[in-house]
Formats: C-alpha cells, sequence, structure tokens
C-alpha cells in the first residue's frame, strides 16, 4: 500500500518549519539567559534556513526573527547607552576634583543627573528585554497553530 503523494504547495508551505523552532528555542534561551550567543545562533539559524522556507509559513517566522533580533539590538544598545551616560557626571566631577587636589564633592545636580539617565537606561532595557520575549512567545503560537507571521 503507498502513500498518496503530497501536493508542492503544501510541502512548501511547511518547509523550514522544524529550522524555525530551532531558532525560536536559541532566541529564547538567548533572550531568558545572559547567553546572548545563543540568540546570534538563533539569528544565524534564521539567514541560513530562509532559503530554503521561501514562500511557505516558516519563511514569515525567519524574517520575524531577523527583525526582532535587529531590532532588540538596536535598542538594547541605545539603552546601554543611556546607562552607560549616566556615569559621565560622577565621572567628570571625579576628574575634575583630582585636578585640583581636594575633596571629591558629588553635588545634588549630577546626583539628579545620573538618577535619570540610569533610570531612562535601566528602564529602556528592562522595556526591551519584554517586547523581545513577547516576541518570541507571539512566534511560537502562530508557528504551532501553523500561521504566518504579518
Amino acid at each position: 500500500m503507498s502513500m498518496p503523494a503530497q501536493s508542492g504547495s503544501t510541502s512548501t508551505a511547511f518547509s523550514g518549519k522544524d529550522a524555525a523552532w530551532v531558532a525560536y528555542v536559541l532566541h529564547a534561551v538567548g533572550y531568558l539567559s545572559v547567553v546572548m550567543w545563543l540568540a546570534v545562533a538563533g539569528l544565524i539559524v534564521n539567514y541560513v534556513k530562509r532559503g530554503d522556507a521561501r514562500g511557505g509559513i516558516a519563511d514569515s517566522h525567519h524574517e520575524w526573527l531577523i527583525r526582532t533580533f535587529w531590532y532588540g539590538l538596536l535598542w538594547h544598545l541605545l539603552s546601554l547607552g543611556a546607562l552607560l551616560w549616566s556615569a559621565w557626571p560622577v565621572v567628570q566631577t571625579v576628574l575634575r576634583s583630582a585636578s585640583t587636589e581636594g575633596a571629591i564633592v558629588i553635588g545634588w545636580e549630577t546626583i539628579f543627573a545620573v538618577i535619570g539617565a540610569a533610570t531612562l537606561g535601566g528602564t529602556g532595557l528592562l522595556v526591551t528585554w519584554i517586547w523581545l520575549m513577547y516576541r518570541v512567545i507571539r512566534g511560537v503560537y502562530r508557528l504551532a497553530n501553523g500561521q504566518p507571521m504579518p
């Protein structure tokens, strides 16, 4: 007894689905932990396997994860920049005090500048992480239901 052959559209629609699952797992573990090279490995899987899935459901998932990674990296770097920028007023005060060989006095305006920039940077990092996890969870849900990503 032989099995009927699958139509070309069905095999194309689901080709690359396993690679998309692997990529989602790598991205999720990378974002949940401090081992970001796993997310980079997921990105590499997306770039390598999206050609195999061209025109199918998995193709949209690979594109979704590629955009997720690059936009997440952009927002992460901007937030990290704001967080590091918050240290500049303190560094500047210490350098000025060291050149005059006096006591290091940090004024209230410096403290408020540090708190403001650190809060902005920390909030940005948190919001970026939540956004990354939302995109991974949404993608996993849609892939499990056989739906393409927008």
